[in-house]
């Protein structure tokens, strides 16, 4: 391969985008969309992704003592849990001290602290965090064998809920973004092809004097590469710009949503659409090619 050879290539390509301009921008255009809606999925993804992690590693269980237990007890029960492997972090709490995260909680419920001023209802316990959140379930079951707990109580229904609501929003993407990919398929084949029509002479005359159909395919696979970029280009430059908004209106209107940071959701987005309009610019060319260079 020759710098001159890689020239020509480059040149051919940059011709026949601008004899078929008004194609290319309906090729480009279309790329644009298909690639700015896998980006949404992707983006929305990523966002359901990080809130589910932030509450798995916040997802803790909370385990009561049965009134009228010796500290020692307490703390022996203590001391066992932090042993467990399958425990990252646990806390003890006596009554005295959730009546107080009441309070912090709660601070407009006067009623409530009368009653808990004049008999603590509460009991000591523990804070337990899991490891793995989807341990929970098996180590409440091993606090039912202790004769000091009182009961457990765990909420993993969120985070199940978010988990499922993160598959279903990939697998509708991938099922949206697949019929859209076809329809863009077909418009870049469509371009190409018109480059090809308005060459064929040309092309014939080449495979006379022996050009091999590498060398011929190459300037429209460069043509379907640019236009597969442009597109991913144009994509991520209205996503970036719709996320900032979005962040930007959240912080205001929805303060207690964590957003997922805008670097790590642009380097997911952009991995996604410039691999998708290179494969899509790429798979286009061969496709429109194939019945041109077997004559």
């Amino acid at each position: 391969m020759s710098l001159n050879s890689v020239g020509y290539w480059f040149r051919e390509a940059g011709r026949s985008l601008w004899r078929n301009s008004w194609m290319a921008v309906a090729s480009v255009s279309t790329v644009t969309i298909s690639l700015f809606v896998l980006a949404v999925f992707v983006v929305v993804s990523a966002n359901v992704n990080h809130v589910t992690t932030l509450l798995q590693n916040q997802v803790e269980m909370r385990v009561f003592v049965k009134p009228h237990t010796t500290h020692t007890a307490e703390l022996a029960l203590l001391k066992q849990v932090e042993a467990w492997p399958d425990v990252r972090k646990v806390d003890f709490f006596t009554k005295a001290q959730a009546a107080k995260n009441l309070r912090q909680e709660f601070p407009h419920e006067q009623d409530l602290f009368r009653v808990i001023a004049k008999s603590n209802p509460l009991f000591d316990g523990y804070d337990v965090y899991a490891s793995n959140p989807n341990d929970i379930p098996a180590l409440a079951r091993r606090f039912d064998h202790s004769p000091i707990v009182n009961n457990v109580v765990y909420q993993g229904t969120v985070v199940r809920r978010l988990t499922r609501l993160g598959t279903i929003l990939r697998w509708t993407g991938w099922i949206v973004e697949g019929l859209l990919a076809v329809a863009t398929l077909l418009i870049i084949v469509n371009t190409i092809r018109l480059a090809v029509f308005a060459r064929r002479r040309e092309i014939q005359v080449m495979r006379l004097v022996g050009a091999t159909d590498w060398f011929i395919r190459w300037p429209f696979i460069l043509e379907g590469l640019t236009i597969g970029l442009l597109g991913a280009v144009v994509a991520d430059a209205a996503v970036s710009a719709g996320y900032h908004w979005v962040v930007a209106r959240a912080t205001v209107s929805l303060p207690f949503w964590p957003m997922a940071g805008f670097n790590s959701v642009f380097s997911q987005t952009s991995v996604f659409t410039i691999a998708g309009g290179l494969i899509m610019g790429a798979l286009a060319s061969v496709i429109a090619l194939r019945r041109f260079l077997k004559v």
